[in-house]
Formats: structure tokens, C-alpha cells, sequence
């Protein structure tokens, strides 16, 4: 197998060598590659490392934590947790596959890490068990970035988490748990959803909705401090609760469904035979958590690749996290459905806080606004701006 050598973040890694793998100019398929490498992700990575720093900081301060990147292919981004985030005591990374270890024990040693890395070749199941139940080893943060879905590994981490476990989780599927693969929702998550440009958010909230159940199994509680949607997948960070009570809570309070009509959506308050769901009613960005990490960015990330696409983002959902307990709307399908061109989205918003309404960017996508003004003032606004 050929390697290049590449620096991310503080990191210098062995990869795989690209060229075999490109589908057209400067852009490559991840899964062509003998073992896993995709530098689409290095915002996602970057994000980690910003995240898991305030993490420690907010949680756990001036504690030492043990981590595990369960499915980790060349080991990027536990050999950066190692080198970026402090307060790692020991960092667990892990691939069945043969080659992935290999390069992953070239990047400890690259990389200087061997006091505080450690490689298994374990599938990933099997390992986070053993590490539980049979080494007796505490685990406080749990990161898993599988190639397509959590399922198969969510049980396996939900188990081995305690109270205030971090739960660090990409899914790279969006396409059934978005909706627009609806039958492969209903039948993987237990959701019934339909194919919509709003995907991103029902997609993180489906995938709240369905780790919140399984949670609960195990007398767990979780609770979101981070949840978006970028590129081709959904990243969520979430808070572990302990205690059978809780869990009745959080299933009870915080699952629920929701509408779409007219290209609107809104959370369903009474049953019909047209509501879509189950999914997460509840907050999925803790504001004092996006606020510290956008903080700790601005004064010791500077350095990273994806900065200014992160300071950004953040400015970004800081502001709609104050209107969270709204669902985002689309500009483009509001207008689309009332027959009326797309006005621009600062003076979509400036009409609505004309009205004392409030009113944000979403994250979820360029032409998506939360606010808290009712679904007939959107179409009005719609109507009189297209005029």
C-alpha cells in the first residue's frame, strides 16, 4: 500500500495515497481507499477537537479522561484528541481492519503519542464491552464516525457510558434518517418520515429521537449539547444521564412529532394521520456550551484549517439556539408553494423583526430562518416581499 504523508491539525499522518481513488479532478471516494481517509471531514474533526476541549472545561474540570475513537481507519482523529485537547489521561484507538492498524501504529510513533495512545485491532463492539465489563476501565468520552450508521454500534457505547459520559457521534446516512429513503427510516429508526428539503434538522432530531429510546433501555437520560448537519452527515455530542426516572422524563417530555405542509414545518400538538415522527421536540444545542466553545476557538484554535468556516457556524447557531423550540423554515419552499420568486433572507428577516418578531439564520441551510412568528406571517411577508 502506498502512503502520503499529510499535516492535519498538529498532527502528521501516514494516509493512504489518493491518486487511485480520485472520481474526478481533486476530488476523491474515501471508500475506494485500502484503509479509510476523507479530508471532507477535517471541519468535522476540527469542530472535535474545539468541542471536547470545552467539553473537559465545562464537565470535568481539572479532571484526566479516558477517550475511545471506536472506529478510527488510520487514527486521525484520536491521534489529534492526543495532541490537541488536554486532560486526556489515555486515548483508545481502534480498527478491525488489518491494514487501518498498521498505519495507525506508524501514526503513534510519527506522531510521539506512544505514553498516551493505545491501538487495538478489535471490532468495535467487542472491544468497548471488554474495556467495560472486563478490564473495568472507565470510559468518559465515546466517539464513533463509522462509515453509514450508528446502529450497530449505539447499544455497545450507550452501555458502557456513565453519568456525564460524552457521547460524540457521526452519521454519515442522511438520506434514510433525513426521509428521503422513508422505508429504510421506518424499518432501521422506527420513524415515519417523507423525502423534504428540510432533512438536515429532522435527521438530527430523528437520530436523537432514536438514541433517546435506546437510552432509556438502559436507564439512561440524554441530554444535547451539540447537534448539526454539514456536508453528508449529521454530528451529535451528548450528555449522559444516569436513573430510571429521568429516562420516563425524557421520553415523555422531549419526543414528539411534527407536520409538513405547504412547505412549512412545526411541531405536531395534537395526532393526526398526517404528523411524522417520532423525533426530538427538545433543544438540540446547549447555548452556554456553544458559547464556550465558540470562545475557546477564538483563543487557542486559531491554527485550525477549517477556523474561519467554524467561527462562522457558530456565530450561526448561537443565535438560532435561542429559537430552538421553533423548527427552521425554508425560504425558497415558503415562496415556492405561494408561486412568488425567493426574496433574500437579510430582508426576509428584517421584515419579521420589523414586527417584533424574532428572527435567525438557520444552520441547517443558507435559506433557512428560525423565528417565532406564526406560519401565516411567513406567507404573508413571502407574498408582500415578491411583490
Amino acid at each position: 500500500m502506498d502512503l502520503a504523508v499529510l499535516k492535519e491539525g498538529k498532527a502528521i499522518l501516514y494516509v493512504p495515497e489518493t491518486k487511485n481513488a480520485m472520481i474526478k479532478p481533486g476530488i476523491i471516494e474515501p471508500s475506494h481507499l485500502p484503509v479509510f481517509y476523507n479530508p471532507v471531514m477535517i471541519f468535522n474533526r476540527d469542530v472535535s477537537m474545539v468541542s471536547l476541549s470545552s467539553f473537559i472545561e465545562v464537565y470535568w474540570p481539572g479532571k484526566k479522561l479516558n477517550a475511545i475513537d471506536a472506529l478510527s481507519a488510520t487514527g486521525v482523529r484520536g491521534i489529534r484528541y492526543s495532541l490537541e485537547v488536554s486532560n486526556l489521561s489515555e486515548l483508545i484507538i481502534n480498527d478491525n481492519d488489518p491494514l487501518a492498524y498498521e498505519i495507525m501504529l506508524k501514526n503513534i510513533k510519527l506522531n510521539k503519542v506512544e505514553d498516551k495512545v493505545k491501538a487495538y485491532k478489535r471490532e468495535a463492539n467487542s472491544l468497548m464491552r471488554s474495556l467495560k465489563f472486563e478490564e473495568n476501565k472507565p470510559i468518559n468520552i465515546i466517539d464513533l464516525d463509522p462509515f453509514g450508521s450508528i446502529i450497530p454500534f449505539i447499544d455497545s457505547a450507550i452501555s458502557i457510558s456513565s453519568k456525564g459520559s460524552l457521547l460524540a457521534l457521526t452519521a454519515t446516512d442522511l438520506a434514510v434518517i433525513g426521509g428521503s429513503k422513508f422505508r429504510a427510516a421506518k424499518r432501521k429508526y422506527q420513524v415515519n418520515l417523507i423525502n423534504t428539503k428540510h432533512y438536515r434538522e429532522i435527521a438530527v432530531r430523528a437520530l436523537i429521537a432514536y438514541i433517546a429510546k435506546i437510552s432509556a433501555a438502559y436507564d439512561r437520560s440524554i441530554i444535547p449539547l451539540l447537534s448539526y448537519s454539514s456536508d453528508h452527515y449529521a454530528r451529535l455530542y451528548l450528555l449522559i444521564d444516569k436513573g430510571a426516572k429521568k429516562a420516563e422524563n425524557m421520553l415523555e417530555k422531549e419526543i414528539g412529532y411534527f407536520i409538513l405542509y405547504n412547505g412549512l414545518m412545526e411541531f405536531a400538538d395534537n395526532y393526526s394521520e398526517k404528523i411524522l415522527g417520532p423525533i426530538w421536540k427538545g433543544e438540540i444545542i446547549n447555548k452556554d456550551f456553544a458559547v464556550n466553545i465558540y470562545n475557546n476557538l477564538i483563543n487557542n484554535y486559531k491554527y485550525l484549517e477549517s477556523y474561519e468556516r467554524i467561527e462562522k457556524f457558530f456565530n450561526i447557531i448561537i443565535r438560532e439556539s435561542e429559537l430552538q423550540n421553533y423548527l427552521h423554515q425554508r425560504i425558497d419552499t415558503i415562496c415556492q408553494y405561494q408561486h412568488k420568486s425567493m426574496p433574500s433572507i437579510e430582508k426576509f428577516i428584517e421584515e419579521l423583526e420589523k414586527l417584533n418578531y424574532k428572527a435567525s439564520r438557520s444552520s441547517f441551510s443558507s435559506v433557512g430562518i428560525r423565528t417565532n412568528a406564526p406560519i401565516e406571517v411567513l406567507v404573508d411577508i413571502c407574498k408582500k416581499l415578491s411583490k
